[in-house]
C-alpha cells in the first residue's frame, strides 16, 4: 500500500510541476494580433507655376504643404538637377542653382499659407547648354518622399532664333517657287519659297532656281547640270546628262532626287502636276541617283508628314518629315481622329539627330474631332503658356500643326481650342479663333 501511495505522490508532483511550467511559458501572439503604430505622413511637395520655358534666366520653385511642417536644411544647396535631351541624360547632379541659398542646419517652417519660395538660376550660361530643348528634373533634398521630391520642367534655349511666318500671297508681279535645299551636312531638305518674276515655264523656272542655290551659306543645292525640262499635260520629264556624275554620289544622290521631285510637285499651285520622270541623255534608265528606281514616272501621291523645326542662320525653318506608317501604326482602318492622335504622338516619339520638335512636351492633345473638312484640336492649358512673349515661335508651332494635320486625307484645315475655348489674343494682330488653313508659301525667303 505504501508503494502505491508513493507512486501516486510522485505522479502528482510531476503533474503539478508540468502545469506550472506550462502557465509560465511565453505565448507568441505575432501571427494572431496586428498592432498598428500611427504614423504621420508628410504633405511636403514641389510646385512650379509653369513647366515650359523659353530662354529663362531664372525660375521659381515652391515647397508647399497642406499642414504645418518643419524641415531642416542640411546643406547650402536645396536642389539637385539632372538634364535630359531626347530622354538621354547629358548632365547630372548639378547643384548651387539657388540665387539665395539657405544656411545649413537651419529649420524651415512651411504650411499652406507660407510656402518656401526658391529662385533657381537655369540660364543657358549657368547650365552650359547649347541651343535646343531640354528636360530638367529638379530634386529637393528637403523632401524624403521620392514621389513628391521631384519636379520636371521643359526648357528651350533659343539665342536670337526667329521664325518668319508663311505667306498666303506672293508680292505683285511674282510667282512663289518652293525650292528644296539641303542642310549643310545634308541630313534633310528645307523648303524655301523664293519669289521670282515669271519669264518662262514654271517648271523650268523651278529647276533654274534650284541650280542658282540658296541665299544662305549654311544650305546648299544638290541640283547641277540639267539638259532639258518638258511639261506635257501635267507630266514633267527632266533629262539629265550622264557626264554630271554627282547625281549618283552616295552622299547625296537620293537627296538630289527628292529635291527635284518635291520642288516640281510644289509647282502644282500654278500648274497641275501629275508625275515626274527622269531620263539620262534622253534615254530611260532603270536606276539613277545612287540606285533610285527611275524606270517609271513618279506619281504625285499624298502622304503623311509632320513638320519639325530646323535652325539655320539664327532663323527657324519648318521642314516636312515623311511619316513611316510602320512607326506610327497608322492603318487603313483607322478613323481620322485616331490618325490625328498618332501623328501628334509622333512629335514626341521621334528621335532625330537633326531639327527639333516645335511643340513643348507639356502640351497635351485632349481631344480630336473631325467636323466636315476640318479637324477640331483641343489642347490643355499649357498651350497658352508656350513660348510666352515670342509670337513668332507661337506661329511656328501653330503652322507646324496646320501643315501636319492637313496631310490627312480630306482634311483642309484645323480649329484650335484650349479646354474647348477659342484661342483668343494668342498672337498679336492674328485671328486664330476660326478654321486655320495651310498658307501657300512656307519659309518665305524674302520678307516683304
Amino acid at each position: 500500500m505504501r508503494i502505491i501511495n508513493n507512486i501516486i505522490i510522485i505522479c502528482l508532483i510531476g503533474l503539478l510541476s508540468t502545469t506550472y511550467l506550462f502557465n509560465l511559458s511565453p505565448i507568441n501572439y505575432k501571427d494572431t494580433i496586428e498592432i498598428e503604430t500611427p504614423t504621420e505622413t508628410s504633405t511636403l511637395k514641389l510646385e512650379v507655376d509653369s513647366t515650359d520655358f523659353t530662354n529663362p534666366e531664372s525660375i521659381i520653385v515652391k515647397h508647399i504643404a497642406k499642414k504645418d511642417e518643419v524641415t531642416k536644411s542640411v546643406s547650402n544647396s536645396v536642389f539637385t538637377a539632372n538634364i535630359y535631351q531626347q530622354d538621354t541624360l547629358i548632365s547630372s547632379n548639378i547643384t548651387d542653382l539657388e540665387l539665395l541659398s539657405p544656411s545649413s542646419d537651419m529649420n524651415i517652417s512651411i504650411n499652406e499659407d507660407n510656402p518656401m519660395i526658391t529662385t533657381l538660376d537655369v540660364s543657358q550660361k549657368k547650365l552650359k547648354l547649347d541651343d535646343g530643348t531640354y528636360k530638367i528634373v529638379l530634386q529637393s533634398n528637403l523632401i524624403s518622399n521620392p514621389e513628391n521630391s521631384k519636379v520636371t520642367i521643359n526648357v528651350t534655349y533659343d539665342t536670337n532664333g526667329a521664325y518668319y511666318s508663311a505667306l498666303n500671297s506672293a508680292p505683285a508681279g511674282t510667282k512663289g517657287l518652293t525650292l528644296y535645299f539641303a542642310t549643310e551636312n545634308i541630313d534633310t531638305l528645307i523648303p524655301v519659297t523664293r519669289f521670282v518674276v515669271e519669264d518662262k515655264s514654271i517648271t523650268r523656272m523651278a529647276i533654274e532656281q534650284l541650280q542658282n542655290g540658296p541665299l544662305s551659306n549654311n544650305m546648299k543645292t544638290l541640283i547641277g547640270d540639267v539638259v532639258n525640262t518638258t511639261y506635257n499635260n501635267g507630266n514633267v520629264v527632266i533629262d539629265l546628262p550622264s557626264s554630271y556624275e554627282e547625281y549618283n554620289n552616295s552622299n547625296y544622290g537620293q537627296k538630289s532626287h527628292q529635291s527635284f521631285v518635291k520642288s516640281i510637285f510644289a509647282v502644282d499651285r500654278y500648274w497641275p502636276i501629275y508625275s515626274v520622270k527622269f531620263t539620262v541623255d534622253r534615254k530611260i534608265v532603270d536606276t539613277y541617283f545612287n540606285n533610285v528606281d527611275t524606270k517609271k514616272p513618279i506619281p504625285n501621291i499624298e502622304d503623311y508628314y509632320i513638320y519639325l523645326a530646323y535652325k539655320i542662320d539664327d532663323r527657324y525653318f519648318l521642314f516636312d518629315y515623311n511619316v513611316d506608317t510602320n512607326l506610327t501604326g497608322i492603318t487603313n482602318n483607322d478613323s481620322t481622329e485616331i490618325i490625328a492622335q498618332k501623328l501628334y504622338d509622333l512629335y514626341f516619339d521621334l528621335e532625330l539627330n537633326f531639327g527639333r520638335n516645335p511643340i513643348p512636351e507639356s502640351i497635351i492633345l485632349k481631344g480630336v474631332s473631325a467636323e466636315g473638312n476640318y479637324l477640331k484640336l483641343d489642347f490643355n492649358e499649357a498651350f497658352k503658356k508656350a513660348y510666352e512673349n515670342k509670337d513668332d515661335l507661337r506661329m511656328m508651332m501653330i503652322e507646324s500643326l496646320i501643315y501636319t494635320f492637313t496631310t490627312i486625307p480630306n482634311i483642309d484645315g484645323i480649329l484650335i481650342t484650349v479646354d474647348n475655348e477659342p484661342l483668343n489674343n494668342y498672337v498679336k494682330n492674328v485671328d486664330l479663333t476660326g478654321i486655320l488653313y495651310p498658307p501657300e508659301f512656307i519659309n518665305p525667303e524674302v520678307i516683304q
